[in-house]
């Protein structure tokens, strides 16, 4: 099962991002993604969070449709987007977080870190929204595009060993990246398909439109 978890950040094109989810996919909204889902006229299987950042509006509307919550108290050690995705592990094949970037830098970051749970358990997570997919990887990943399109490459870990990325405007084989280096920043599709494959560390892939 796929399950999109709907967070509190930024969703700049509701159109793009509700045509990604299907009629069986299963929807968590963390909190106050619970706007989104209303403009997107959304109904989620499950809303979890501590209500602090969602309007009671919202509350009161999916309550009268009968949809569940789990609630947490709002002293809490992690934030609302770890506790869904923990809870979609247990049972996804695949998790998308959608509204997980913003203009709270704090949240984006710990929203890309948090992909790192899914490699932990051999589940894929990542970020998709319409400027931006976010991934996380530590040894193969084959991502699609358009010729020209733009794709980022950063260290997650301290270093990153074995690079090798093909299909690319500047296609790289057994090179390096630590965490003050550039290089890895802009490249270009060349070919419909980037491979990018690492031999030792961590790295998030990054495909966007300027």
């Amino acid at each position: 099962m796929r399950t999109f978890i709907i967070c509190n950040g930024e969703i700049t094109n509701y159109n793009y991002t509700k045509n990604l989810i299907k009629e069986d996919d299963f929807i968590i909204c963390a909190d106050g993604g619970t706007r989104h889902a209303f403009n997107m006229g959304i109904r989620p299987d499950l809303i979890i969070g501590d209500l602090d950042s969602t309007e009671d509006f919202y509350v009161d509307y999916y309550e009268n449709h009968n949809i569940k919550f789990i609630k947490h108290p709002r002293d809490k050690d992690k934030t609302d987007t770890h506790i869904c995705i923990l809870h979609a592990l247990e049972f996804s094949e695949e998790i998308v977080l959608i509204g997980a970037l913003g203009s709270r830098i704090d949240h984006s970051l710990a929203n890309i870190f948090l992909l790192k749970l899914g490699l932990t358990k051999n589940i894929p997570i990542h970020i998709d929204d319409y400027q931006n997919q976010v991934f996380l990887m530590d040894k193969f990943i084959e991502i699609s595009g358009n010729p020209n399109d733009f794709f980022s490459l950063i260290p997650f870990s301290g270093k990153v060993e074995g690079l090798n990325v093909k299909g690319a405007k500047y296609d790289l084989k057994d090179a390096e990246l630590d965490m003050v280096s550039s290089l890895g920043i802009s490249n270009a599709f060349k070919e419909k398909q980037v491979t990018i494959s690492i031999e030792k560390g961590c790295l998030i892939v990054i495909k966007s439109i300027d």
